[in-house]
Formats: C-alpha cells, sequence, structure tokens
C-alpha cells in the first residue's frame, strides 16, 4: 500500500512539472509569485498610463504631470504600431484592415492585432507592422532642482521591467543572440561612484515595488550593502537582466549586452581641446559625446534589427542632464533632433516642470537693465493678485 502511495506521489510530482514546463511557470529566488504565460500575456498588455498610475507599479510615487506627459510621449513613440491587413486579388494587393495597437515589439503587435481581429487575419494573405514615430535616444535637458534623477530612476524601471517580462524567445529572435544572453542597462555618470550611488539610492528602491517583489526582486542583499556602506558593482535580475553602473567598454568585459543606456549629467562630463583622451580619434575630447557614441554603438550592434529598411531597437539610449550653456552636449542632441527623427528631445523651463502656484499673469522685464518694464500695469496686476512678488517692487 506504502509502494503505491510513493509511486502515486510521484506521478502526481511528475504531472506538476510537466504542466509547469507548458505553463512556462518558474519561481524566482526571493520572489511571491511564480512566473508563466498567463502572467507574462497579462503583463505585457498593461500600458505605460497604467505603469505610470497603478499603485501595483508606479502609482504610489507623485510624479509631476510634466513628467509623466514626457514618459507617456516617450513610450507611446516607441510602442505604438500601425498593423496593415492587406490581401491578393486579380487587380493586385488590396489592404482590407487597418489597425493600431500599444505593443512592446512588432511581434507583440501582430499577436496581438490578429487576436484582435480573426476574420481579417484568416483573410489577409500579408500582414505588415509598422512603427511610424520609433525612437532610438531620449534628451532630457532640464532645470536643477526638477527631479532629473527621479525621472532617470522611472526610465530604468520602465525598461528593466520591459526587458524582464517578454517571451525570451520572441525577444531574442530578431537579434539573433542566445536566450541565455545577459542584457545590461548602462548608468553612466560623471564618476562610477556617483553611478553607483544613483543606482542603488534612486533605482533600487523602486525596484522594491509590489510587482517586482511579485515576480522579480532585485538580486542584492539591502542589510549587507548597509553594514558594509559599499555598493556592489552590478544590480542583479532574474532572466540575465544586470542594471550596470559603468560604461559600455567594462559591460562587454563581463560578457553583458548593452540592450540601454542612460548618461547622468551629460553636461558635466569632462571636456578637452585636445583629442589626447579621445577614443574616436578626434581632434578635441567630449566625454559626453563619445560616452554617448559608444554606448549607442554597442546598443546597436547587439539589440538593434533593421525592419523595413530602417534601424529599430530594442531599448532606448537616454542622455539627461541640467542645463549648462549653449554648448554642451544637450544642445547639440536638440540640433541633432531638427534632422534626425529617432531622437527625442524635450526642455521645459523650471515652471513648467515643476508644479508651482502661480497666478499664469507676467509682466515685461528688461533683461539688459534688470528692471521691470511698464510699473503701472505690472502693479495694477499685482494688486488685483494680493501680494506683491518679491522683487517686483518699483525703484
Amino acid at each position: 500500500m506504502d509502494i503505491w502511495s510513493d509511486v502515486g506521489e510521484i506521478l502526481d510530482t511528475s504531472i506538476q512539472q510537466v504542466r509547469k514546463q507548458e505553463d512556462g511557470a518558474v519561481l524566482h529566488l526571493g520572489a511571491r509569485k511564480e512566473w508563466n504565460n498567463a502572467a507574462c500575456e497579462r503583463e505585457m498588455e498593461v500600458t505605460i498610463e497604467d505603469l505610470l498610475r497603478d499603485d501595483y507599479y508606479l502609482g504610489e510615487y507623485n510624479i509631476w504631470p510634466s513628467i509623466m506627459g514626457e514618459l507617456e510621449e516617450v513610450w507611446h513613440r516607441r510602442c505604438d504600431h500601425e498593423v496593415y491587413y492587406y490581401r491578393d486579388t486579380e487587380t493586385g494587393k488590396r489592404q482590407i484592415k487597418h489597425d493600431s495597437v500599444y505593443a512592446l515589439s512588432y511581434e507583440h503587435a501582430k499577436r496581438k492585432s490578429m487576436a484582435k481581429w480573426p476574420g481579417f487575419a484568416e483573410e489577409a494573405t500579408e500582414i505588415d507592422v509598422r512603427r511610424p514615430n520609433g525612437i532610438h535616444t531620449v534628451c532630457i535637458e532640464c532645470p536643477k532642482g526638477t527631479g532629473k534623477n527621479f525621472e532617470s530612476a522611472l526610465i530604468i524601471w520602465l525598461l528593466t521591467r520591459e526587458f524582464l517580462i517578454q517571451d525570451r524567445v520572441e525577444f531574442f529572435s530578431p537579434y539573433n543572440l542566445d536566450l541565455g544572453t545577459t542584457i545590461a542597462i548602462i548608468t553612466a555618470n560623471r564618476t562610477e561612484q556617483q553611478a553607483r550611488e544613483v543606482t542603488f539610492k534612486e533605482i533600487l528602491p523602486k525596484m522594491q515595488s509590489p510587482f517586482f517583489m511579485d515576480y522579480f526582486p532585485p538580486q542584492v542583499d539591502l542589510k549587507e550593502i548597509e553594514q558594509s556602506r559599499r555598493f556592489p558593482r552590478e544590480l542583479r535580475f532574474p532572466r540575465n537582466v544586470v542594471i550596470f553602473p559603468g560604461t559600455g567598454s567594462a559591460a562587454s568585459g563581463l560578457g553583458y549586452c548593452v540592450g540601454a543606456s542612460i548618461i547622468d549629467e551629460a553636461n558635466f562630463l569632462a571636456r578637452s581641446s585636445t583629442g589626447k583622451q579621445s577614443i574616436m580619434g578626434a581632434d578635441v575630447y567630449d566625454a559626453a559625446s563619445e560616452t554617448y557614441s559608444d554606448l549607442f554603438q554597442r546598443m546597436e550592434s547587439r539589440f538593434g534589427a533593421i525592419r523595413h529598411g530602417e534601424m529599430n531597437y530594442a531599448g532606448i539610449s537616454t542622455v539627461i542632464s541640467s542645463s549648462r550653456t549653449y554648448q554642451d552636449f544637450t544642445q547639440e542632441m536638440m540640433r541633432r533632433s531638427r534632422h534626425n527623427k529617432g531622437i527625442f528631445y524635450s526642455r521645459l523651463p523650471f515652471w513648467d516642470r515643476k508644479p508651482l502656484a502661480l497666478s499664469g499673469e507676467t509682466f515685461e522685464f528688461d533683461t539688459a537693465n534688470m528692471q521691470v518694464l511698464n510699473q503701472s500695469n505690472a502693479l495694477e496686476r499685482k494688486e488685483k493678485l494680493g501680494a506683491m512678488p518679491e522683487g517686483l517692487e518699483a525703484d
């Protein structure tokens, strides 16, 4: 009787293991829930709006409307796809359906649209997927004190989740990479220590959101960090996804493929009138320009694929910095964006980026002579509003 009981338990265990394999079920180290095919399909349908507003993801944070709008625009440019259904006829190819879908990849867009329109999918002889507004670079120039590090952390959070949740076969197939390839998100800063501080002080706390703790908790010992007061070399996640504070060449030395990158405070990186430090053979040295070029090239070589004659990317290269002069790298990226639709550039003034209780009323000010023009009109407007703003009084 005991023998048959043991056999029954073995059979039950074997059946459960087979079912888990079919479902793609795996419980990652420290996770509260199993990750499986159903969870994959469900999470890939979550839109950028829900990711920023739902407490299960990033909704518990006070994300300013300006930052929220900026991230929504970036992600829609990356994820909005147009799907066209064609059928061959005697007179040629004819379009029978057009669909707009939000998806994380071309393959995802096609599957999602076909599931929504099975009749057209069956009738069509060709299904063409396009990403009309795709981008590869995001450049954000902003005043100091307007949430630069906060927004950087949100971008890394979104990219990390995106790399984690996608089906491995579907994700890697366009890039001809092995399923076990380590995907690195590079966080570059003025020094390696600053890059680590941003990674572990700004980014890591946000990775402890309910979603990450349920399925993909960061593989780091928080108590050890607190006790040793030393940051690890990298921030690891399940499924071979790594946030690496450093350079593209250092990441490659560790066998990592660059999937995305972010250069923090790009306008404050080293510059020189000589090319002695240049790795590109340039006559002058601009660390921001060379770091961006290096990381971008590494991302393109690993996670770039030609679609309809244009290179498309799994991730994005981000350049973010507070403003300095009109000769800095963010200004150069602004000029490039005018001729390159793959570059998203944003620059908002302090009062538009950070929520402030402003009246909306304006007055004329002469910056050359540092005085208010038409003071009587300005004072009249001030009296209607109440207390006079500091510095508006007449001489």
